[in-house]
């Protein structure tokens, strides 16, 4: 599937921040790291800072930076060394089927941009947020002290370029008092000119859309309708087409404008001028540079400063968990040594109980012999027994044999006894026969 990019051209301070905000909530992926917030955009730029220091590089190349009042179309045709960006854009979107990117450098670096991104077969679809010049003036008379001239004429640069280079795709400008006053039909239309499909996320995250969107984020309010006579006349000249910008053509009429604002320029354009205006630029560029290394190198003395207290905090627990450690070192080594003495005493009974049992085994044989000896002498003993009872069986035999005959003899010696008595009775009668 074909990637998707959505280039943000909107001048600074003209709700760019806003409108991107919004879309990183709709989940369009922005990149790994974003340029954090500070005191002149509490809740951030949501621009990538790669990207960032790849477009403050290329406009290097051709003395050039976003508050240029004498850029022209011309100078970024000397800009030939494109290969960071490609692959800055690669590296940082390669996964992303939708992604977005926003830094009002866009708007000059946009023939850049283009064949980068024709190269990489890249979707291109454009957003162009503008807010009345007066209020970017003015926030931008807060934020760098510029004169409200340049604030304003930076702005008409800026909204006729990015007018123009957006020609041909699919493009929707975007009031930033509408974007907070009428978030639902801002982002229904961005969803449907530029076939997006973010209603349905915008639902889903409409309440912290409406948080984000606070109307204390945009400052300096001045309406659009109310622009003074001393307004200069580009900038109400275009601000009154606003209302046709979504709805129809106006190639011709932004031409006209466009070649009125950059004829004007020549009138400045002398060469002296310009090579001073070069060279102040260079040293600009130079001192904000250097300001640049002097806030990181502050940054890394704080980074390092708060790692040294780290360091420093973690040192301090360490060494009390290095105390603790030792404690429970030393007294897992009393432990030990009281362990080692147990073991030793344990040793030595062992020995003793060793020698103990040696004894008692010997003890055991020995009494183990006498077992077998008296376990023969039962089994003599038996044998004997059951000899001696099947001798006494016999006897028994025997005795009741001739008890029997005892008993036989008994019998025949009653009846001896019986027939003698008969036979003395009868004696008897016959002698008491006689005798009478």
């Amino acid at each position: 599937m074909k990637q998707t990019c959505i280039l943000v051209l909107g001048m600074h301070r003209s709700g760019t921040s806003a409108l991107t905000g919004v879309l990183n909530i709709l989940d369009v992926y922005l990149g790994s790291e974003l340029m954090e917030a500070n005191f002149a955009n509490e809740k951030g730029y949501f621009e990538n800072n790669y990207v960032y220091r790849v477009n403050e590089k290329l406009l290097s190349q051709i003395n050039s930076s976003w508050n240029d009042t004498f850029y022209n179309e011309s100078k970024v045709e000397a800009i030939n060394d494109v290969d960071k960006l490609k692959e800055t854009i690669q590296k940082e979107f390669e996964f992303a089927n939708v992604f977005a990117i926003k830094d009002p450098r866009l708007i000059y670096l946009f023939p850049i941009y283009k064949k980068v991104l024709e190269e990489l077969d890249i979707d291109v679809k454009i957003i162009l947020p503008y807010r009345n010049p007066v209020e970017v003036a003015n926030s931008l008379n807060k934020r760098d002290a510029m004169p409200l001239e340049k604030g304003m004429l930076l702005w008409a640069y800026h909204f006729l370029l990015a007018e123009k280079y957006s020609r041909g795709y699919d493009r929707v400008f975007v009031e930033f008092d509408e974007l907070i006053s009428n978030t639902d039909s801002i982002v229904e239309n961005i969803s449907k000119t530029l076939d997006l499909k973010l209603i349905t996320k915008y639902k889903k995250n409409k309440k912290e859309i409406s948080e984000f969107l606070e109307p204390s984020l945009k400052h300096h309010n001045i309406s659009v309708d109310n622009l003074s006579h001393k307004t200069p006349s580009i900038v109400r000249n275009v601000l009154a087409l606003k209302e046709r910008f979504n709805k129809d053509n106006l190639d011709e009429e932004f031409n006209t404008l466009r070649e009125d604002l950059f004829s004007y320029q020549k009138l400045f354009y002398n060469r002296e001028i310009v090579n001073s205006l070069d060279e102040g630029q260079r040293a600009k560029e130079h001192l904000t540079q250097k300001e640049q290394e002097l806030k990181q190198k502050s940054d890394e003395c704080l980074m390092l400063n708060d790692e040294l207290k780290d360091s420093k905090e973690q040192l301090v627990k360490t060494k009390e968990h290095l105390t603790q450690k030792e404690q429970e070192l030393n007294k897992k080594n009393d432990e030990c040594l009281m362990l080692n003495d147990e073991l030793k005493d344990s040793k030595e009974q062992l020995v003793k109980t060793k020698e103990h049992l040696t004894q008692k085994e010997q003890e055991l044989n020995k009494k183990n012999d006498e077992c077998l000896m008296l376990n023969d002498e039962l089994k003599d003993s038996k044998e004997q027994l059951v000899k001696t009872k099947e001798h006494l069986t016999q006897k028994d035999k025997l005795i009741q044999k001739q008890q029997e005959e005892i008993e036989a003899l008994k019998d025949e010696l009653v009846l001896f006894y019986e027939d003698r008595q008969c036979i003395l009775s009868k004696a008897v009668k016959k002698i008491k026969g006689l005798v009478k």
